[in-house]
């Protein structure tokens, strides 16, 4: 049960986030000039300026500043140039349609060059809908245009100067997220030890929170590498963000480090009252770092130490106790691996207590700086040229695909508007850009999140304009509404579209008291009308389906396990697991396990259920595994003379050559299947965790078998 304490601390982790941050910006940057506007009475004439600030706001997402202050300029000019271009169109509707068709593929498409050109052209293409088809036809002029340009250049400044005053806040915060995300991570690999634990759920938990701490991965190391501040500056600060980033990445493998069977641990260990202990020690964990998360992303030093060691030696007391009982010999198996889990819990600890050591700038900076430089392979931003526009002009890529979808579902709700003669179209073909996604899953969760928030949203504002009519309250509500929308938007989208629609709907009733009602029921029908056909458009125009490229991200996760293990064993053999090889060998890993992980979750959304939805699930949950346990390999115990011993050579050759038959599976080719067991002897060989990745590489190769059999 979540005690009062947890509360305040969710609280305390979201206001030092910097989602809550972007929306104290936002709102600031929005709001302040419309105080100015309002006090100098020309709140009528100032309405596109503050459309331009609140825009360009939109596209200053997490990353570094160059490409912050990039996207704003070029957001800023489109919105101004587009603006432009409907005083020259708006009394056309041939020219319109045309327009529309043409600028929503074109800035669409602009997604090849990345999220943040893709998020510049679809806010473009919302102020551009806004200003063909608004009835306040006074704004769609060329004063109109400038005011729009001299908002958005309004809040680029403003943001960039809240930078400069604060330069260090945007990696305290990422770095912060990252180690929270990690600390999800670990707890919900705890679910693995809870008794009584549904297997199959505790994986499904653990995709999700990988996921999810691969993605913040993403942000935080384009902060740290793409801005010269942090990949040059040799201030103690700086070094000292940058080896909190560095111990989290190697905090995260070893939280990835398996052991065992989870099916047959429970089997064995089941009801002894020792694997709930092991799960409240791992809880433990996970809240102190989760702790520490915080701390840093409030940009303050960690003043408490982290100790697990009384609850690891009691533990490590009582585990002894029970391998001397042990009469079993899967039993002793089991309790051996319970022994190393506690040795990885106490390593963990150790380098939190590292971290933490950072935070107050009081440890030494360790060599590695330097290679983190090397290994830093972090998705680069498309070049902006008509080369890599050209290339994915075609069915193959996601993007043109959902370039042309949208681009028809926005004339489908035009037609429409047109036909019942709507007052508000422009709201059916907002709809429609904010909820159609590339992939149909998240179109489908997105419909949902939208019409679900704005009935909400139209039930609670319509309750407050009632019960309320006080000016500055609900002045009040109107400011805090954006805020908490604009927090939100990226974390929870539901709650973001709730206050959203307040936020709107109590802007609607100022400007117009007496018709807001209406203006109510209208928003709810254009909601349902776009809602409606995005839906329809993600289904049957020309849809993405996971299962569709299910087998290209099977296949980049056996190569890339492939890889990892290679490098592991050498690193096992020679004793350097700080190789830039190895760090690239697990980045990859990490990368296609999460990526196979996601399109998997999709497939499960999906209204056309593949009969080879078991197989791949089973082949998911085995590549999980086995990255874990091949992480675990590098932090084995074992001699050079051991490690060079025929047999095991032999084994490490006989799981690098399961794992290729089964990408050749995966591929459609002809798999060997010569291998014997005397080729690959398990029951005699010592290291039991390279015998449990050959029994897990051995069943992979079994699964892609088995999916090149449905195949057929």
């Amino acid at each position: 049960m979540t005690v009062g304490k947890d509360y305040l601390q969710e609280v305390q982790k979201f206001i030092s986030s910097q989602y809550w941050y972007s929306g104290w910006r936002i709102t600031a940057g929005v709001m302040v000039p419309l105080v100015v506007f309002i006090l100098t009475d020309t709140i009528t004439t100032a309405v596109p300026f503050l459309w331009g600030a609140l825009f360009v706001s939109l596209t200053d997402t997490p990353g570094p500043i160059h490409h912050r202050r990039n996207g704003m300029v070029a957001a800023t000019v489109l919105n101004t140039a587009l603006v432009l271009l409907t005083t020259l169109t708006k009394e056309y509707p041939a020219f319109l349609v045309i327009q529309i068709v043409i600028l929503g593929f074109l800035l669409t498409m602009a997604a090849v060059y990345g999220g943040r050109a893709g998020a510049v052209g679809t806010l473009a293409l919302v102020v551009m809908l806004l200003n063909l088809l608004s009835i306040n036809n006074e704004y769609n002029t060329v004063k109109g245009s400038l005011m729009i340009g001299a908002g958005g250049l309004w809040y680029t400044a403003f943001s960039l100067l809240l930078y400069r005053i604060r330069p260090y806040r945007p990696v305290e915060q990422a770095l912060g997220e990252h180690l929270i995300a990690i600390a999800d991570y670990i707890r919900a690999r705890a679910g693995f030890y809870r008794e009584g634990a549904d297997l199959s759920q505790s994986f499904h938990r653990v995709m999700k929170a990988q996921s999810h701490v691969r993605t913040i991965q993403g942000q935080t190391q384009d902060l740290l590498f793409k801005t010269r501040k942090f990949v040059g500056d040799a201030s103690p600060r700086s070094r000292s963000l940058m080896m909190v980033y560095l111990d989290s990445l190697d905090l995260f493998e070893q939280s990835m480090y398996a052991y065992q069977d989870y099916e047959q641990l429970h089997r064995n260990l089941q009801n002894t009252g020792l694997l709930n202990r092991y799960y409240g020690l791992i809880l433990e964990l996970a809240a102190g770092l989760e702790y520490i998360g915080i701390t840093v992303q409030t940009g303050s030093p960690v003043k408490r130490d982290f100790d697990l060691t009384a609850r690891v030696s009691d533990l490590e007391k009582i585990t002894e106790e029970k391998l001397q009982e042990s009469t079993e010999t899967e039993r002793t198996r089991h309790l051996e691996a319970l022994s190393k889990i506690l040795r990885n819990v106490q390593d963990i600890s150790n380098r939190i207590n590292r971290i933490i050591l950072y935070t107050r700038m009081e440890a030494e900076i360790r060599t590695t700086f330097d290679m983190a430089q090397k290994i830093s392979r972090v998705a680069a931003t498309q070049p902006i040229t008509l080369k890599v526009l050209r290339e994915n002009l075609t069915f193959k890529s996601d993007i043109f695909r959902h370039a042309i979808r949208l681009t028809v579902a926005m004339i489908i709700g035009y037609v429409v508007s047109v036909f019942f003669s709507l007052a508000h179209s422009y709201w059916v073909l907002l709809t429609i850009v904010t909820i159609l996604r590339p992939a149909y899953v998240l179109t489908k969760k997105r419909n949902v999140e939208r019409v679900a928030g704005t009935l909400v949203g139209v039930v609670a504002v319509s309750a407050i304009l009632v019960l309320i009519s006080n000016t500055t309250a609900l002045v009040f509500i109107l400011v805090l509404s954006m805020l908490l929308g604009y927090s939100l938007l990226r974390v929870h989208y539901f709650s973001f579209v709730v206050f959203l629609t307040i936020f709107l709907i109590i802007s609607l009733y100022f400007l117009n008291p007496y018709e807001f009602q209406t203006l109510i029921r209208e928003r709810l029908i254009d909601t349902v009308i776009g809602s409606a056909i995005a839906f329809v458009a993600s289904r049957f125009i020309f849809p993405v389906w996971g299962h569709h490229e299910i087998r290209s991200s099977m296949q980049k996760m056996l190569e890339a396990n492939r890889q990892y293990f290679f490098q592991a064993w050498q690193a096992l053999k020679t004793r350097e697991s700080a190789s830039t090889a190895y760090a690239l060998a697990r980045q990859d890993a990490i990368v296609s396990l999460t990526n196979l992980s996601d399109n998997f979750q999709r497939i499960l959304s999906e209204p056309q259920q593949t009969r080879e939805a078991t197989p791949i699930h089973q082949f998911v949950i085995a590549n999980h595994m086995l990255t874990g346990h091949i992480a675990a390999l590098s932090d084995e115990e074992i001699s050079h003379d051991v490690a060079e011993t025929p047999e095991l050579e032999e084994m490490a050759k006989a799981i690098t050559y399961e794992l290729q038959c089964a990408e050749d599976n995966v591929r459609h080719s002809h798999a060997r299947t010569d291998l014997t067991p005397a080729e690959a002897p398990l029951a005699n060989q010592s290291l039991t965790q390279l015998s449990m990745i050959y029994g897990l590489a051995h069943d992979i190769r079994k699964i892609s078998a088995r999916l090149e059999g449905d195949r057929d």
